[in-house]
This record gives C-alpha cells, structure tokens and sequence, in this order.
C-alpha cells in the first residue's frame, strides 16, 4: 500500500540540494580559482608629502610634513585592463609628532598605462597634542599612477600621486587632508642593488 510521506521527500529534497551546493562550492573554489580570482597582486610602496590639519586653536588648517608605509593586495585581476578589489594597509606620522595607522578595501580602476586606486578604510591616531590616548576615525583616498601587472610574480609595482581625507570621530575630532606621492620600494632599492653590482661584480 501506497504511504505518502511529504515531510520525508522534502527532507531528501533538502539533502540532495545541499549535496550539489557543495559540489558547486568545491567546483568554484578548486576548478577555476586562475579564472575567478586571478593572480594576487602586491605592493608596498613609502608615501611622502604634505598633511593639512584643522587646529581650532590656530582657526584654520596647518601644514606638516607626512611620512608614511602604505601596501595593499589586490584580487580579481588577470591583466593590466581587469578592475581589482582589495585589502591595504598604512602607517605614517604627520611631523614625526603623531603615530597614525589604518587599514580598509581599496579598487583599482584601470585606465590604460596608469590607474586610480579609491579606498575606503578606518584609522587609529596616537600623539596629538601631547596626549597618550587612540583616536579613532574615517579615511577615503584617491591615487593616481602606474598600478602595473606582473604576469610572473604576485608583485607589482606602484608609483603616483594620491590625496586621502581624514576625519576623526567623537566630541572635539577634527578633518585632516593629505596630499602627496607614493614610491614604490623596488624603486627605492634600485640605487642599493647598482651599488652592491658595482661593488662585488
């Protein structure tokens, strides 16, 4: 005799669409990882320039020398044309005063030979004004350059200008702009590696 079981079909229903999501999942994650993710791409590069800070007690904005490390990694790329997303990170001081580090999402909008970096990110700031506490805040920048596509190695190179606003949260925080470049390290250690060659070969 024929027994309906609704309740046992829609069980069987939900492990058989289970068993094939995780087939799927597996398919992705191991079948096409070149074609969906692309090579990652990193670099590191030192950024220098000029920070304007808002001082209520000098009522206007002060300029101050910035120094700072910046790197990110970016994914979803496979050539110089593809968009990419991506974490980064940075620490810098403005006047060798304060300690200021962050970190957020950055994309990369390529745009032939150079490309635009927008991100988005939050930032922790320590020795303003002599104090000892972390102030917390928001930050979106802009950078403009060579962003280039390494097809050998996860390594690229990055060379521009950015400009990035800051403003600190809470009672008292105050807005903050910084304009400047970023140079890549293996830029920097080119003057290093023809010094070592001319030395030792």
């Amino acid at each position: 005799m024929f027994v309906y079981r609704p309740a046992r079909c829609v069980s069987a229903g939900r492990i058989a669409l289970r068993h094939w999501a995780r087939l799927l999942v597996v398919a992705w994650l191991w079948g096409i990882p070149g074609l969906a993710f692309g090579r990652p791409q990193v670099s590191a590069g030192l950024t220098t320039g000029v920070a304007f800070t808002e001082s209520r007690e000098r009522n206007g904005f002060f300029p101050a020398y910035h120094l700072g490390v910046r790197a990110d990694a970016l994914l979803l790329r496979r050539s110089p044309r593809d968009m990419a997303f991506g974490p980064y990170l940075e620490v810098f001081t403005a006047a060798f005063v304060t300690l200021e580090a962050g970190g957020g999402v950055a994309w990369l909008v390529p745009t032939g030979s150079t490309g635009f970096v927008f991100s988005l990110g939050g930032f922790g700031r320590i020795g303003e004004s002599g104090g000892t506490d972390w102030n917390a805040g928001a930050s979106a920048s802009a950078f403009w350059g060579s962003r280039s596509y390494n097809f050998h190695s996860t390594y690229g190179l990055a060379a521009g200008a950015f400009a990035q606003g800051r403003q600190e949260f809470g009672h008292g925080g105050h807005p903050s702009l910084i304009v400047g470049i970023q140079v890549d390290f293996e830029y920097l250690a080119l003057p290093l590696i023809a010094l070592y060659d001319a030395i030792w070969h």
